[in-house]
């Protein structure tokens, strides 16, 4: 940490350096009668500064007398050009002279005031008023919009201010003014990044979605900034939990694969392979999803799953400014399980009455626990050299005891221009550190679900304190197994990559990107010798010790070209090379019994297994992967009407043989702007009527490698001259025939805005086919090494649509409402399998009992149904009922594996999300509305807890109310799914900004918020959360062996801008 805050202030005096070398170095001359022209070289000599200059306007003939001692190159200037209308700059080392043409009018000044509003009258504060042509000569608005500024009386002021049209105003003869801002309706005119640069977003012809860093809510908290993704983009799902060391997983338009991975490529800054956990939400800029394969093509076999781009801040030109963000959050629990009480378990005598009244879910819970996060940003810079850095630190504290995070991060971008804007250098520079307090499980909570609740927490004759149940894994105190224990991991990022771009003549530019990035993970286990486990095992203690590390390497050199010919037509293109590769390893020992507890996992060898030749320990390195490829891209518009883009990219992966390492991935797309065309020019209420049509190829190689591949390892024992020695052979089946899989996709969008930019929106459908599908098949064996290998096994379609409506309803002098909803549908489907697995059964159900599994993929099933028997009945006596095959009833102990069928969806129907911002004055209002409509959730945690005939554990209150009439066991049946249609208000931000120019000069600007997340959800689903996962290929299960509690989040926060 030390280190990066020393490199941090290191990197923020550059910018500056030029100044502080300016004041430290000192010049001694005494002449008389010199020519200006000696004094300057004799500067020159003592210093590293340079003179630029134009010979006609600086008199170097002109004779001067001048003695200075040790004095600053200001005070020998002023000394050397007394009296003249010569003016100097000092920028870096480099000193450049000047004239000033002074006539009489030039030198009159005058003081001008004005008030500034926009076009309902209502002042706008901390407006920028500057006179042009002048460095440093300015001002802001004050609360009342005034501003005074002395200026020359031919001046002309230039002002501006964010969300507004920047205006010149000619000062004239007039001493005061009133000015009038217009919005900047920039919505046509915003820049998305698309992958190997940017374009404007009304020259979009591939369906890509970009939010900025201000569509964000802040105070969202969780482990990453995918909580406050949420909703924000449509067609993407995002699954998570409340841990602060929960990960989130993505979904971009439906399943995208069998085997490999269906999460988006995360590039941050232009460097692909990024992840999320490492980006702080202070920093991002923007976020451009590309969703179709038109879009993401240009990234060739990593796209499947669509890209997410994320570009962090780059400091704006201008004086260094520091601000400071502090939030302060709490949590609890949104809906916690109703299981007996004391009273009800001895009142129906599910078990033995201990004596105790215990709230076991209660137990593990860390209530009320204060989180804490503190940002420290500094920005700014001259046109040469700018740098923004970010220092943060937090520490955040689960909802359940044992689980907790503390983060330290820092960031450094910093962007320089060399020989006059004709070299480009750019700098990112993140180091992050996440130390890990993982003793909690969510098994422990469906423990406590279990546990009888007059059995006692706590034991004073035991030297832990705790009530410590040993004889076995099915009934424990979940309390005393996170206590007895220590799970330490430590997370850690360090990345960096630079960017050097030439800009060329004639519409050209080079660039080259190289990057960087180290990942490394810690974990540092120990349990104690007082422990469940190690009592059950006999042994004082477990330690374990595991160190793992990942290098990712990338370069990309680019050459890229924008030019618009006659006016009317603008081309654009870009041809590169990638290259990417990867390398891990990993490391891990674990020992037992060891003499003292209070050491811990830190004194290993002293473990008695180690000399027992009982201990372990392992290491592998993974194969290295390499990704190598050349692509371009060419865009063309004529008059801003008709647009045309192509791309196409040629990789190659080590994962695959020699047969099929290289693919090739293209796509076309187009878009024709209507509201350009003659016949609607006139239509006054529409500004923007666009159709886009795109079609594109990407590939699909995110599985592990070796499937292809020759790979050995250490697989089995041999006996040899008595002892036993290890072997190496095939570490797995080998396909050298395996290819690609590829995922083609048709996409139809419509983008539009009416009425002056407050109504907009877009609108697309599409259609997308995975063929070649990896899988891992079941193959004969002998002679097959290993019972499966991954073959090509079948195809994947995926159709839906997107709708999205935003707008400003309400817009007054101190009122506004802007409000967007967004619209999806996506459906899923294996259209063909080949191979000698006609389908394959998924979604097994855990113990007690043999339940059977829920899920089947074959050809014509949709992702998302379950595969179970169709629920009858309850008969009198209370034995289930179901239906056979032929839609009989039979008793459930007739039923045989052919009675099941495909039920239900878990898939919603409708996906919404409704965001509103309303403002008053200072004062802002945001709340955030999301719902799933008409869906089936499998709620296993009533199907194992909500029956009576059960021994042995608590269970729900329900088991004695809504099933009080079932006397038979579980069954694998729709009885238990549930509609999941909920509406949730994810959030409620209340904010408050206060301007304090007014009162001080040190602190422009105080921003107060209150956030609320996850404030309510409404629905009939009588399980914890409705919000299940519905990522992959086994959607819609509410699991009673991992439900981590849901919370409700209370932050406050507060960003001082100084």
């Amino acid at each position: 940490m030390r280190l990066l805050i020393l490199f941090l202030v290191c990197s923020i005096g550059l910018c500056y350096a030029s100044d502080s070398y300016a004041q430290k170095t000192l010049i001694s001359i005494d002449v008389h009668n010199q020519r200006v022209e000696d004094i300057l070289k004799e500067i020159e000599e003592q210093s590293d500064f340079d003179f630029f200059f134009n010979n006609k306007h600086v008199d170097l003939n002109r004779r001067v007398s001048i003695s200075v001692d040790r004095s600053n190159i200001f005070s020998v200037l002023k000394e050397v050009f007394a009296g003249t209308n010569v003016r100097y700059s000092v920028l870096d080392k480099k000193i450049i002279l000047s004239v000033e043409v002074q006539s009489p009018q030039q030198e009159k000044k005058m003081i001008v005031s004005g008030i500034i509003s926009d076009v309902q009258g209502e002042p706008v504060i901390g407006a920028s008023i500057q006179e042009k042509g002048v460095v440093g000569k300015g001002t802001v608005s004050d609360l009342d919009g005034k501003f005074k500024l002395t200026v020359a009386s031919d001046a002309i002021l230039v002002i501006s201010y964010i969300g507004f049209q920047s205006l010149e105003v000619k000062v004239g003869n007039r001493t005061n003014l009133s000015v009038v801002l217009k919005e900047d309706h920039q919505l046509l005119d915003e820049v998305v990044v698309i992958g190997y640069g940017t374009m404007e977003k009304r020259a979009v012809t591939s369906s890509i979605t970009s939010i900025s860093s201000k569509d964000l809510v802040t105070g969202m908290g969780g482990s990453t900034i995918a909580t406050a993704l949420k909703g924000k983009i449509s067609g993407m799902n995002v699954s998570e939990t409340s841990s602060p060391n929960a990960s989130a997983s993505f979904q971009l338009r439906g399943v995208a694969s069998i085997n490999a991975s269906s999460s988006p490529l995360i590039v941050i800054d232009g460097i692909p392979g990024g992840d999320l956990r490492s980006i702080s939400q202070e920093d991002i800029q923007s976020i451009d999803v590309l969703k179709d394969a038109s879009a993401g093509a240009i990234y060739g076999t990593r796209a499947a799953g669509g890209v997410i781009l994320v570009t962090t801040k780059k400091a704006k030109e201008g004086p260094i400014t520091l601000s400071y963000t502090g939030e302060l959050s709490t949590e609890q629990v949104s809906r916690r399980p109703q299981v007996l009480d004391r009273d009800a378990f001895v009142r129906f005598g599910v078990g033995t009455d201990l004596g105790a009244s215990t709230d076991w879910y209660g137990e593990l819970l860390n209530e009320g626990a204060l989180s804490q996060r503190h940002v420290v940003n500094l920005s700014g810079g001259g046109h040469t050299a700018k740098i923004y850095a970010t220092i943060m630190a937090q520490d955040q504290k689960g909802i359940a005891i044992g689980d907790n995070r503390k983060d330290y991060s820092g960031r450094i971008n910093a962007n320089f221009n060399l020989l006059d804007d004709l070299l480009e250098i750019g700098l990112h520079t993140e180091y992050r550190e996440a130390h890990r307090d993982q003793r909690s499980s969510s098994s422990y909570f469906d423990m406590a679900l279990k546990m009888n609740p007059t059995e006692h927490v706590y034991d004073s004759t035991s030297e832990t304190g705790y009530n410590v149940l040993v004889g076995g894994s099915e009934y424990y105190n979940p309390l005393a197994e996170v206590m007895l224990k220590q799970a330490d991991n430590v997370d850690k990022w360090l990345k960096a990559d630079a960017t050097v771009k030439l800009n060329l003549p004639a519409g050209f530019s080079a660039q080259a990107t190289l990057g960087w990035e180290d990942r490394q993970y810690q974990q540092t286990h120990y349990t104690s010798a007082l422990h469940r486990t190690s009592l059950n095992g006999s042994y004082k203690g477990r330690g374990f010790h595991a160190y793992s590390k990942t290098v990712n390497v990338s370069f990309e050199p680019t050459i890229n070209f924008m030019r618009v010919f006659a006016d009317d037509h603008t081309v654009s293109a870009v041809a590169g090379y990638s290259y990417w590769e990867n390398n891990s390893e990993n490391f891990n020992m674990t020992n037992y019994d060891f003499p003292v507890d209070g050491v811990g996992a830190w004194d290993m060898g002293t473990g008695s297994w180690l000399s027992d030749g009982k201990a372990a320990m392992s290491s592998h390195k993974y194969p290295r992967e390499r990704l190598i490829s050349f692509f371009g891209r060419a865009n063309y518009s004529y008059k801003d009407r008709y647009m045309l883009t192509g791309s196409v990219r040629h990789e190659g992966s080590s994962k695959f043989g020699k047969n099929h390492r290289w693919g090739t991935f293209w796509a076309v797309s187009g878009g024709w702007r209507i509201s350009n065309e003659a016949f609607l020019r006139d239509v006054s209420f529409l500004d923007d009527l666009k159709v886009r049509v795109g079609y594109g190829v990407t590939g699909n190689n995110n599985f592990s490698a070796g499937a292809s591949t020759a790979m050995y390892s250490s697989n089995s024992m041999w006996p040899y001259n008595g002892t036993w020695i290890t072997s190496y052979g095939p570490a797995r089946n080998v396909n050298y025939d395996l290819h690609w899989e590829k995922k083609a996709e048709l996409n139809v969008g419509l983008d539009y805005a009416f009425l002056n930019n407050r109504l907009f929106g877009k609108f697309d459908i599409y259609k997308r086919r995975v063929s070649g599908m990896l899988y891992n098949i079941n193959v004969p064996n002998p002679p097959a090494v290993y019972e499966t290998t991954t073959m090509n096994y079948g195809n994947l379609e995926n159709t839906g649509w997107e709708f999205e409506i935003g707008g400003v309803p309400v817009k007054t002098r101190n009122f506004n409402w802007t409000t967007t909803m967004r619209l999806s549908h996506s459906s899923s489907k294996i259209t063909s399998l080949w191979g000698n697995n006609t389908y394959q059964d998924r979604v097994g159900f855990p113990s007690p009992g043999t339940n059977g599994s829920a899920g089947r993929i074959e050809a014509g099933t949709k992702i998302g149904s379950y595969y179970i028997w169709k629920y009858a009945g309850i008969t009198d006596n209370g034995r289930w009922l179901l239906y056979d095959k032929n839609d009989n009833v039979i008793l459930s102990d007739k039923k045989t594996y052919d009675d099941k069928r495909y039920i239900g969806n878990a898939i919603p129907a409708l996906m919404v999300s409704w965001d509103h911002t309303f403002t008053y004055k200072n004062l802002s209002l945001g709340i955030n509305l999301r719902s799933w409509i008409d869906f089936d959730v499998f709620n296993t945690i009533n199907m194992y807890y909500g029956l009576s005939e059960v021994a042995g554990q608590n269970v729900l209150r329900n088991a004695y109310i809504d099933n009080r009439h079932i006397k038979e066991v579980k069954q694998l049946c729709d009885y238990w799914l549930e509609d999941g249609t909920f509406l949730k208000i994810d959030a409620i931000s209340l904010g408050y900004s206060l301007n304090m120019k007014k009162w001080q000069k040190y602190i422009d600007k105080i921003d107060l918020y209150l956030t609320v997340r996850n404030v309510a959800c409404f629905t009939k689903y009588s399980g914890l959360n409705p919000e299940v996962n519905v990522n992959g290929l086994d959607p819609g299960y509410e699991w009673f062996n991992n439900i981590y509690p849901e919370t409700r989040r209370y932050t406050f926060g507060m960003k001082i801008q100084f």
